[in-house]
Order: C-alpha cells, then structure tokens, then sequence
C-alpha cells in the first residue's frame, strides 16, 4: 500500500478511536465577539447593558464612579458584536477586557484627552423625510455613530491639533456625503443626502453553493485539496446507485466522491458525498453537500449542506443547513438553518433557525426561531423565537413571542406578545396581554390587557382588567373585571375611605380598593370607655348605582373581636346595606342596616377591662355553643 494511503488510514483510524472514547469538542464564542440587537430610546445605561449581557449570555463588571449608569442614552443597532456596540455606547472612552464570562470596563487611556459632540439630522435630498440607521463617521478617528428613526445622530470626537475634521456619512442605495467641521466646540450640522443611480441586480440562489466545508466538523474533516475539488467542479454533479469509502476520497468513486449523490452510501469511517437518495449510513460521520433523502445513519455527526427528507440519526450531533420534513434525532444536539416538519429529538440541544411544525423536544434546552406548531419541549429551557401554537414545555423555562395553547413550566413563563390560551409555572408567569388563564404559585404578570383569569397563591399584576384575578395580593391598573383577595387594589379604580360607628363598636375604619362591581374592604375598629374591644378584618362588597348623587352599596365582612384575651376566638360576619348619598365631590354619607353573626368559644372573659360586645338589647339569636345573631345598623362618612 502507498505510504501516503497508509498516512491518510492512521489519521482517520486514529480520530476514530478518539472518538468512541468520547471527545467531543465544543466551540465557544468569546463574549465580545458575540452579536447582539439593542433598540432602546433614552433609557438608562444599566437597563441597556442588562439586556446586552442577558443576549450573549455573560456579566459586565464596572466600577461606578466611572461609569453612570442611570445616564439616558438612545441606540438602535442589529445583529452587531458585543464590541461594536460598547464602542457606539461609550464613544471611544472605555476598554473592555473579557475574563471567563465577564466583560470588564475600564477606562481607556484617551480618557483624559478633550473631547467636543457634533449632532444633527440627516435627511433624503429629494423628499426631506429623515433617514434612519445611516452611519456617521470620522475617518481618522475611527469613530461612528448610526442615526435613530428620526434621523438624528450624536457623536463624539477628540480634540486634535487640526483646526478641522471631516464627518462623512454613508447610506445603502445613497451617495456619500462629506462635511467639515471646526473642531474643538459643540456644534449641531445637519445633512441632506442624495439617492444614488439605481443598480441592476442579478438574482443569486444562496442554496446553490454549499458551506459543509465552512462548518467546525467540516474544517476539520475535509482537507483543503478536497474543499478545493469541490470548488472548482461546483456545477458539476452526477449519480450513481452506491458507494463505499474509508473516508473521504478513499473509496468507490475516489477523489470525485464529493460530486456523486447516491442511493446507497457505506462509509467504514466517514464519508464525503454530494447528496443520498436513498440510505447512507458511517461508523463516525457523514458529509453532504447537497440534499439528503431518505434515510441518514452515523455513529457521531451528520452535516447536510441541503434539505434533509426522512429519517436523520446521529449519535452526537445532526446539522442540517436547510430544513428539515421527517424526523432528526442525537444524543447530544440538533441544529437546523431554517425550520422542520416532523420531530426533532436531542439529548442536550436542539435548534431550529426558523419555523417548526410538529415536536422539538430536547433533554435540556430547545430554540426555535421562528413560528412553532405543535410541541416544544425541553428538560431545562425552550425558547421559540415566535408564535407557538400548541404546547410549549420546559422543567425549568419557556420562553416565546406569541402563545396559541399552553406553555408549561416548572419556574418560570415567558411570552412578550399575546397569550392565547394558558400558562402554568411553578413561580412566575409573564405576557404581554392575556386571553385565556394564568397559574402561578407565586405571581402573574399581564402587563396590557387581561381577558380571563389570573390564579396565584402570592400575586397577580395586570394592566387593564376585563376577566377575573384570584391571589393573595390583586394590582391592575385599571379594571372592568373581577379582583379576589386579601388586598385588591386598581390605580385607576375605586378608593374610598369610610369612618363610622354601629351598634357594636364605637369608632370603626375601612379601606376600600377595587371597583364598583367588585371591591374589598380592610377594616379596624374599637371601643371606648370602661369596657374595652378591639376588631379588624376583611370583606367584600357591591355598588348599585340608582342616580348620579345616590346609590347602595352590599358587603360581606369576616372581623376578629378581641377582648382580652387572644387565645379565645371571637369573630363577627357581617350583612350590611346602605343608602349613600354624596354631600360633595369627595364627600359621600351613608346609614343602613346589618346582620351579624357571632361566634366565641370564650364567654367568661376574665379580663375587667374588656367584654363581649354583644348587644342583648338587640335581642340576639341565642343558637347555643357561643353562637349568636342579630339584626344591627351602621353610619358614618366616606371620603374620596
């Protein structure tokens, strides 16, 4: 046997053990080099940096005095490095350093030197309408800027020994346009800039060159005489019923191996083909340029530079850089260009760059980046770049733009647009508005409009309510529904402030919050003189409206009597109408009747100081075992 094919067979035989031992690599991108989407309009710095860090996945540490980070600042950037966007952010003045997954800032050493701002607009020549993300920038300097949506930009320039500089600023499909400036002062220059000729584009099919050999197994695997071969016969392809190779370009079909799609692909190690129309299968790994149908086998990795049609089975790792319709599984991870139709299955990751219909499901996290119908679940966290409509599951986290279903989580849920349908978490749930159900056992959140119902033990939060809110603790802004607990209170509903007697209590307070379908009352109240008492509780009531000055209100109250002595149980419910009549704008009387039931464990209070505030002059149901009745009345003022 040649020599080089004996070198070629120890290079292979050797990655092959290596791989059966287990070796996997991974490939981390450091924090800086990551890309990120950032659209804010004057908001604080630290609000920024946040959403920034929660992007890439790591921290930033500063140091206070240097850095403001409750300054205001506007910037609106997409798909840029983490780099790019801390230059556009603080202008030059600071450097970062990357230490694990932390991004330090400190200050650079031009920090000290003179700086001067030049702002303005920037504006289309021929309509006059503003421009948006157009780039602004000094060619020495190295320093840019982009405008916002009403074409104003701010940047920030040192002061140099040179009387003047030039801001040059570039648009797609506009003309350049070049301004002087006199540096050293804060000036505003405002810029009008010409369309450019139009141009003639030729249509380019992206699919039609594919990129295997770009990807990290790729690199590795194929040589670059074999990348080269690819390259130079791009428009040539042909077919044949099988083959069988050792590895790439040791086989059946040779170096040309590469151009052939098959029906049958044996490879003993891993094999470099064209594309399958039928079955391929590999101890190690599979690479196909182009698209794969039926059946795809490998021990390790499958790479798919097309569409993948059918059954695709890896042991670590599928990588498809199309779609995918049919079903993909891994131990380890799945990772799909654009989108599925079918299941995909991975033991740690799965990925989808676009939609996905059918089920993702992944033993740790899921990501899809598009609209998902059907399942996505995942052991740990899910995360869908779109609608999802059907059922989105995770142990931990889900998260998603749009819910037509249910989204499951064992902590928290996460929806930034509609939900339609319902959420359940074991802490948390988040949506931007809600028409349907959420469940929390510790708090829900529908920052917009609630249309439905809110369950928590702990907390509900809703903008505009028109549906129910069941929790220990009710807020919405404002309300046209349903708020049941302890506390309910609605910014823009009803408050109202109540001091009375009746027939039981000399001085009694309530609080009511919620709004007239539906308020509650938090109450206190006490006794004067020699025989002392002491009350408070909770209730709930209703307004009638009979005309614009007048109108009765019912409530239902539970109060706790104390007098003397806690290890006794006194309690009160209360029946109570009344006739309200407003005196003025904030003023409003009120008288009406109760019904009270009352019930002690403890008659013989021992405690001189206190007594049993029941009324015999009422003449009181006696139904034994401490448990009384009566027929009462109440009046007093309300305020607000």
């Amino acid at each position: 046997m040649p020599q080089n094919i004996k070198t070629v067979l120890l290079k292979y035989l050797l990655i092959l053990v290596v791989f059966f031992l287990g070796s996997y690599a991974s490939y981390a991108q450091s924090p800086l080099n990551k890309t990120v989407t950032v659209d804010a309009d004057r908001q604080p710095l630290a609000v920024v940096l946040d959403n920034i860090s929660m992007q890439g996945g790591f921290h930033f540490s500063y140091v206070k005095e240097f850095i403001h980070d409750d300054s205001l600042v506007t910037i609106h950037v997409s798909n840029r490095s983490v780099k790019q966007v801390l230059d556009i952010l603080f202008q030059g003045n600071f450097q970062f350093r990357e230490i694990g997954d932390q991004i330090i800032i400190q200050p650079g050493t031009s920090s000290k030197e003179k700086w001067f701002v030049v702002s303005g607009h920037v504006k289309d020549a021929v309509t006059g309408s503003p421009i948006n993300n157009a780039s602004v920038y000094e060619r020495v300097q190295l320093i840019s800027t982009m405008t916002n949506e009403q074409g104003y930009y701010k940047i920030r320039l040192r002061e140099r020994e040179r009387a003047a500089a030039m801001l040059t600023v570039s648009k797609e499909l506009y003309r350049d346009t070049i301004m002087l400036i006199l540096t050293g002062h804060d000036q505003e220059l405002d810029a009008s800039i010409k369309p450019a000729p139009p141009i003639q584009l030729s249509v380019v099919d992206i699919n039609k060159y594919s990129h295997v050999e770009q990807t990290m197994f790729g690199r590795f695997f194929i040589s670059s005489r074999q990348r080269m071969q690819s390259l130079n016969l791009s428009d040539f392809f042909t077919k044949q019923p099988y083959q069988y190779s050792l590895v790439p370009a040791i086989g059946t079909h040779g170096k040309i191996g590469s151009q052939v799609i098959n029906k049958f692909s044996l490879n003993l190690i891993g094999g470099y083909t064209a594309g399958l129309r039928g079955v391929e299968l590999a101890s190690v790994f599979n690479i196909d340029q182009k698209d794969v149908k039926w059946l795809q086998i490998a021990g390790v990795f499958n790479i798919v530079g097309g569409r993948m049609t059918g059954v695709q089975l890896a042991g670590v790792h599928n990588h498809t850089m199309d779609s995918l319709k049919g079903v993909q599984a891994a131990g380890v991870s799945n990772v799909l260009k654009y989108g599925f139709r079918g299941v995909q299955a991975s033991g740690v990751y799965g990925q989808t760059g676009a939609y996905s219909e059918g089920a993702q499901l992944s033993g740790a996290i899921s990501h899809a980046g598009g609209k998902t119908q059907g399942v996505q679940a995942a052991g740990l966290i899910s995360v869908a770049r779109g609608v999802v409509s059907g059922a989105q599951l995770a142990g931990a986290v889900n998260y998603a733009q749009g819910i037509g279903g249910a989204q499951i989580a064992g902590l928290v849920n996460v929806n930034i647009d509609t939900t339609n349908g319902t959420q359940i978490a074991g802490a948390i749930n988040y949506t931007k508005r809600l028409k349907g159900a959420q469940i929390a056992s510790w708090m829900n959140v529908s920052i917009d409009t609630t249309s439905g119902a809110q369950i928590s033990g702990l907390v509900n939060y809703a903008g505009i309510l028109k549906g129910v809110q069941i929790g220990l603790f009710n807020y919405a802004d404002s309300s046209d529904g349903y708020s049941i607990g302890l506390v309910s209170f609605v910014r823009r509903g009803y408050h109202q402030v109540q001091i009375y007697t009746n027939e039981v209590l000399d001085l009694n307070i309530a609080y009511k919050s919620g709004n007239r379908k539906l308020y509650s009352l938090m109450l206190a109240g006490m006794s004067f003189g020699d025989k002392k008492a002491y009350s408070f509780g909770y209730g709930i009531g209703h307004d009638f409206k009979l005309s614009p000055l007048a109108f009765i209100t019912t409530e239902a109250t539970s109060q706790y009597l104390y007098l003397g002595d806690w290890n006794a149980t006194n309690t009160m419910i209360r029946l109570q109408a009344a006739w309200n009549r407003r005196l003025a704008k904030k003023i409003t009387f009120f008288a009406g009747p109760t019904f009270t039931v009352y019930h002690s464990d403890k008659l013989d209070v021992s405690e001189p100081e206190h007594e049993i505030k029941v009324p015999r002059h009422y003449s009181p149901f006696d139904f034994g075992d401490g448990l009384f009745s009566w027929f009462g009345w109440h009046i007093g003022i309300a305020f607000f």
